[in-house]
């Protein structure tokens, strides 16, 4: 019996012992690696944008200012790329993170007295109620590079646990379209359908739209290692822009998102 608790008393010392050298990085064989390595890492990243637009009100027809008009809006768009962490130590408590995306936040505006119903049309002697509904959404999109610094809550030989990320964005436009869409319903002539509908699509390049976006991304992030190599970081976080899409309807693109990255630590020694 003396044996026995001999034996489980070690067995317990050896558990937290282990625990204690793995949480320091300090095993060869670890998940993370020795602690003596260092590098950086890379890989790729891409998430989802929630977008929400802000903006003054303004017509969806140039020659009807007053009946069809525009503000605000949402979406939900892609983004992705590559990104860079390069460790500020050994301890893998604070980061400088490079990236490069595609980033996407196209959505709809929010139509307002975007429609007219109701109204009386006639053809061929045949009388019908007739209506008239836009549709208003933008094609937006960007190339970002962004610089952050990142700071993880939790050391080890390899990044772990959770991080605040922030830092500075700069984007280059790369599409910039309003896309109008127009259907009208009328008297078709025929009395056996009374009504039918055109629907005309017409998109506009805002050539006056600014070229840069200035913002600020902060986010919450988790390291996750799953091998010796390889380090996934779900995300999520806000960005808010300084600029603004086209100053002539004060339109700013900004929102939350999610995304996910999956890093490779490339170790130098």
């Amino acid at each position: 019996m003396r044996i026995k608790v001999v034996f489980a008393v070690a067995a317990i010392f050896a558990l937290l012992s282990t625990g204690k050298v793995f949480a320091q990085g300090d095993i060869g064989g670890g998940v993370l690696g020795p602690q003596s390595e260092s590098g950086f890492l890379i890989g790729p990243v891409g998430g989802i944008n929630l977008i929400a637009y802000n903006s003054n009100a303004f017509p969806i027809i140039n020659s009807e200012p007053t009946c069809f008009t525009a503000q605000n809006g949402s979406g939900v768009a892609p983004w992705g790329g590559l990104t860079a962490e390069f460790p500020l130590g050994s301890l893998m408590h604070n980061f400088i993170v490079a990236e490069v995306l595609y980033d996407s936040r196209s959505a709809a505006f929010t139509a307002d007295n975007g429609s007219i119903a109701t109204r009386p049309t006639k053809l061929n002697g045949v009388e019908a109620d007739g209506t008239v509904t836009t549709k208003l959404t933008a094609d937006l999109s960007y190339l970002l590079m962004n610089v952050a610094f990142k700071y993880n809550f939790t050391e080890g030989p390899a990044p772990v646990g959770p991080g605040l990320q922030v830092g500075p964005s700069v984007g280059i436009k790369l599409a910039t379209r309003l896309n109008k869409t127009v259907t009208v319903t009328a008297s078709s002539g025929n009395s056996s359908a009374p009504t039918a509908s055109q629907t005309v699509t017409e998109t506009d390049n805002l050539t006056n739209a600014s070229a840069i976006r200035i913002g600020l991304r902060a986010q919450f992030t988790y390291d996750i290692p799953f091998s010796q190599s390889w380090i996934a970081t779900p995300t999520v976080g806000y960005d808010f822009p300084f600029t603004k899409v086209d100053a002539d309807r004060s339109w700013r693109a900004q929102g939350a998102y999610g995304g996910l990255a999956l890093r490779y630590f490339w170790k130098l020694f």
